[in-house]
């Protein structure tokens, strides 16, 4: 999964840059900055439940973004829109919304993990064994 979102990370750095020296939309090149923030903050391990959530709200509001611009995208077409300036945001946009899938799975599992390390403490796995008696194998030790 890290290696996903590095990728995802990487790719939006790069329409990032794109869209720099595209100067008639230089909004899309903050949200593609914003993303390749929230994916790459998304690779580190140490994350609060609070942050988890506060990120994963705004993985949330990029990704809707993403499609949304790109469905405002969609009802400017033609015949040849892919011949046109439109093709690069377009199909950035939404490829960038899935691309956010992934990250955002990322700080669910994160706010998934945080009660069971809460409970078991950090070094004790995030899912047991049950064993016989009820409890798993991980509370035996």
């Amino acid at each position: 999964m890290r290696l996903c979102n590095a990728v995802v990370a990487v790719l939006l750095l790069a329409l990032t840059v794109l869209q720099l020296f595209i100067p008639k939309m230089p909004v899309l090149a903050i949200v593609y900055a914003a993303g390749a923030l929230l994916a790459g903050i998304s690779l580190s391990g140490n994350l609060s439940l609070r942050w988890a959530r506060v990120l994963a709200g705004l993985t949330v509001v990029v990704m809707f973004f993403f499609f949304a611009a790109f469905f405002r995208f969609v009802e400017s077409f033609h015949d040849q829109w892919y011949t046109g300036g439109m093709a690069l945001d377009s199909v950035g946009m939404f490829l960038s919304a899935f691309a956010m899938i992934p990250v955002l799975s990322v700080y669910s599992c994160r706010m998934k993990a945080e009660p069971v390390e809460e409970t078991q403490g950090k070094d004790a796995p995030a899912v047991g064994i049950p064993s016989r008696s009820g409890g798993s194998l991980a509370d035996s030790r």
